[in-house]
């Protein structure tokens, strides 16, 4: 499996059978898996990888962890559980020999991703790489969709124009510093439900002031679009202010 700009995957493969693991190096390339298997024989090692200690030094953050659940020192629940919340975003594998309801109750309270138990023959390790690209590929494009989200919400706190996000029950979902400084309110007070009780109020071009079925959240959920209405904004003893309300529904 590859990414679409060609980016490998980085396992981390926690396992103290030499044979399993040249069984998952052999199932990964018969999935053709684009894939960096980087081998720790127990959770101390893989431990010793993550802190970039010793001869893991400079290695990339893996994609994946793999565990097996036997393991000397330190066995996979173990391992999940001491770094699940220091990488809660990278999927967790537990692949063991060792199975039952009890382990995989343990597995996924400890925040496994994904339970697979060994055994099976050559379909389980084929199994074993469908679930791997799966997993990472829902990884990468939550990672990137988290991403496109936070650039949106800078651009919205940086932009000059008050912006004001209302779900259809009138809740404010999100509204800029722009908007509470024009408003002279909080985001709470913005709530549709708060007007006309709030510190803040709108009045209409001949001077009226606007009731609640004439707000412009008002008439965007009737289905209008609004462009570059005009209304003052009275906020506060002796403060008003002009302002054009664009609007349409998301």
């Amino acid at each position: 499996m590859q990414s679409e700009a060609g980016e490998p995957i980085e396992i981390l493969l926690a396992e103290d059978n030499p044979g399993d693991v040249r069984l998952t190096e052999k199932a990964l390339e018969r999935g053709k898996i684009v894939n960096n298997l980087h081998v720790t024989e127990n959770g101390v090692e893989a431990m010793r990888f993550l802190r970039r200690e010793g001869e893991y030094a400079g290695e990339p953050r893996p994609d994946l962890f793999l565990l097996d659940l036997n393991m000397p020192r330190m066995d996979g629940l173990e391992l999940l559980e001491t770094v699940r919340e220091r990488h809660p975003d990278v999927p967790f594998m537990l692949f063991t020999g060792k199975g039952s309801e009890k382990i995989a109750s343990e597995a996924i309270s400890a925040g496994v991703t994904d339970y697979l138990q060994k055994g099976g023959g050559s379909d389980t390790f084929s199994l074993l790489a469908n679930r791997i690209e799966n997993a990472v590929e829902s990884q990468r494009a939550d990672r990137e969709l988290r991403a496109q989200r936070r650039l949106s919400e800078r651009i919205v706190q940086a932009s000059p124009m008050g912006i004001v996000v209302h779900d259809r029950d009138g809740d404010v979902i999100l509204a800029n510093d722009r908007a509470t400084d024009i408003l002279g309110a909080t985001a709470d007070e913005l709530d549709a439900g708060a007007y006309p009780g709030s510190s803040w109020a709108l009045y209409d071009a001949d001077g009226e002031q606007v009731p609640f079925e004439e707000l412009p959240y008002s008439r965007i959920v009737d289905g209008e679009k609004l462009r570059q209405v005009p209304y003052t904004v009275h906020a506060g003893e002796g403060h008003a202010e002009t302002i054009a309300v664009h609007g349409a529904p998301l």
